[in-house]
């Protein structure tokens, strides 16, 4: 049987920071009308990209949240079946 490797991503202040600063870059070719020279994206396609970073993120921070609530309500999280999937 081949065993199974797993990658454990740290998430950390520097691996954070690289990510803002991506958007920043990003935010400062869109400011100045840079945004062909930082990216072969179409503007629909890098839109989609940023409202899915947005969904994501917002949905990360929703989870965070449960967590602490259900960490200081003293019991563990129930997950509802809208929350699942």
């Amino acid at each position: 049987m081949t065993p199974v490797h797993s990658l454990h991503l740290l998430f950390n202040d520097a691996r954070m920071a690289t990510i803002a600063d991506a958007l920043d870059e990003l935010h400062s070719a869109a400011s100045d009308g840079r945004l062909r020279q930082v990216t072969t994206l179409q503007d629909a396609e890098l839109l989609g990209w940023l409202y899915e970073l947005i969904y994501t993120a917002n949905e990360t921070m929703a989870e965070i949240r449960r967590s602490q609530a259900g960490a200081e309500a003293g019991g563990p999280h129930i997950v509802r079946s809208s929350e699942a999937c």
